[in-house]
């Protein structure tokens, strides 16, 4: 691999970190996947989001500079689409953490697991995170620096694939911290943790629409 190769793909990386980095709604989502499905159950939660970083850095990169003022123009429409749906999502995991701790059954540990297909997770997470056009403006506001290190094609392809990396490799370190909880606790903590992460899902959502109105 070539030097100008080897530093886009450390440059990416480096990007793909600082975008994945701070916790957010995501994040948290994907800390209550560890917890109530898994290691396994989880990755296909942290495939979508990489997924989505991906998509948004590749596309930056082709079409960076035409796409961002398209897409700032639909300022605040997907912040608020994106607020709505995180509520939704975080009120539906409360109501459902208040039906288990009623109940009292011994079957809680596995009543608060989120229902769905490993496919069907994957697609929402695809969801929640693509509505978020913050990613791509991301991806566009750096494309400066970014043809300074990766001018050559081979070596923005490079650029890309270190956003991919660091993105799935952060976002399969957020589900582990999860999992390894999971492993450490009992159900009583699952169900409040449920409650935790999805009252902060829903302040998340609720922030983002106060931002956006």
């Amino acid at each position: 691999m070539s030097t100008d190769i080897t530093l886009a793909v450390l440059a990416g990386v480096i990007a793909g970190l600082a975008l994945a980095a701070p916790l957010g709604a995501i994040g948290v989502l994907l800390v209550q996947e560890g917890i109530l499905r898994g290691l396994r159950g989880g990755l296909p939660a942290a495939a979508a989001v990489a997924t989505v970083d991906t998509l948004y850095c590749a596309a930056a990169v082709a079409a960076g500079a035409l796409m961002a003022p398209v897409i700032a123009s639909w300022v605040p429409w997907p912040q608020i689409v994106g607020g709505v749906a995180l509520v939704a999502l975080g009120v539906h995991g409360l109501s459902k953490a208040r039906r288990t701790a009623q109940e009292a059954t011994g079957a809680e540990a596995t009543a608060l697991v989120p229902s769905g297909t490993g496919r069907s997770r994957y697609l929402l997470f695809l969801a929640l995170t693509a509505v978020n056009p913050a990613t791509l403006l991301y991806f566009a506001a750096i494309l400066p620096g970014l043809k300074e290190t990766a001018s050559s094609s081979a070596a923005q392809v490079g650029f890309v694939v270190g956003v991919a990396l660091a993105s799935f490799a952060w976002q399969t370190l957020l589900v582990t911290l999860g999992a390894g909880l999971r492993h450490r606790t009992g159900a009583a903590f699952r169900r409040w943790t449920a409650v935790v992460g999805n009252g902060t899902v829903v302040a998340l959502g609720a922030l983002l629409i106060a931002q956006a109105v």
